[in-house]
């Protein structure tokens, strides 16, 4: 009797799935150039809806084409932001609806807006450049017919760049570059000889000198610098003597010549009658102490010429 219940319930099950899923998937579903395909069905009413996720290997959750859900048609244009993306389709009729039917990754063969990626290895006077594609599609397509244009230039050249160009197939060294010199580089796809995609972003590096050049400057300067003070010197001992007279005078200290009168009352003193009188009416506060102290000193004076006679 339980045997017969588990037979019942997987019959019925197989049967809901069935009715559910019981519509032709679309077939043949495929990226041709930027445009995904798929065969559509023998029956007018069946609709297709589209999903895509950027990251196969990731859990993100599907995301619905807002053009493709429930519609007829049987073509996707593919564009740059979908760069990754893998699709998936399925067919849908009333309450039926398909398995999924899952697309390749989008590749740089379907989207034309692919950069070449370019590494910049700065050496002295030169540069090694290494370029790499974002993924082998291009090359499995075309071949050697799929190079790298290469432009260069000095950023600091004052007004309008000199810009070089060389074309590559994959890692390349540029010579010759001028030393503490900023130079920039950009790279862009060559499909058949002509510009294929978007031109790679600018990457600008400082070409630095040889360690050689670098020593021989220091030596240079050195010697320069040697030349200049020995020139100094010399010119600072031939002056001293031609004009030694001269340099002598201007080393001696200054002579000043004091006025007679000042020697004078230097070395006799202030006279008697200089004393002006303590009644004078013409004295003033501040010319008391000044009397006061001339009349001492001639007091002491009249006393030591006494006491010697």
């Amino acid at each position: 009797m339980i045997r017969f219940i588990h037979v019942t319930a997987v019959f019925i099950l197989v049967i809901i799935i069935e009715s559910t899923f019981g519509l032709e998937p679309p077939q043949d579903v495929k990226i041709v150039g930027s445009d995904l395909q798929w065969k559509p069905l023998n029956d007018d009413n069946v609709l297709y809806s589209l999903q895509y996720k950027l990251n196969s290997k990731s859990e993100e959750e599907w995301l619905n084409v807002s053009s493709h859900i429930g519609t007829k048609l049987a073509r996707f244009k593919i564009t740059s932001e979908f760069y990754g993306a893998v699709f998936r389709v399925r067919s849908e009729k009333e309450n039926h609806i398909s398995e999924w039917q899952y697309s390749n990754q989008v590749q740089c063969l379907n989207v034309e807006s692919c950069v070449p990626q370019m590494n910049l290895n700065v050496k002295a006077e030169m540069v090694h450049l290494t370029m790499a594609h974002m993924d082998d599609s291009l090359e499995k397509e075309y071949g050697d017919n799929i190079e790298f244009n290469v432009s260069y230039w000095k950023k600091d050249n004052g007004g309008y760049p000199e810009v070089q160009s060389i074309i590559i197939s994959r890692n390349e060294d540029i010579h010759n570059l001028e030393p503490e010199q900023n130079y920039c580089f950009q790279a862009e796809y060559l499909l058949f000889h002509k510009p294929y995609g978007n031109p790679s972003e600018e990457k600008c590096e400082i070409v630095p000198e040889r360690p050689e050049a670098v020593k021989r400057r220091a030596f240079l300067y050195s010697i320069s610098a040697t030349l200049f003070v020995s020139a100094m010197c010399g010119a600072c001992i031939f002056v001293l003597f031609k004009h030694h007279k001269k340099v002598k005078q201007c080393l001696q200290p200054l002579h000043l010549e004091i006025p007679d009168h000042y020697l004078e009352v230097l070395y006799n003193g202030f006279p008697l009658e200089a004393c002006p009188s303590p009644s004078s009416q013409s004295l003033r506060s501040y010319d008391m102490i000044t009397v006061m102290d001339v009349e001492q000193n001639c007091q002491k004076e009249e006393q030591e010429k006494r006491s010697l006679t």
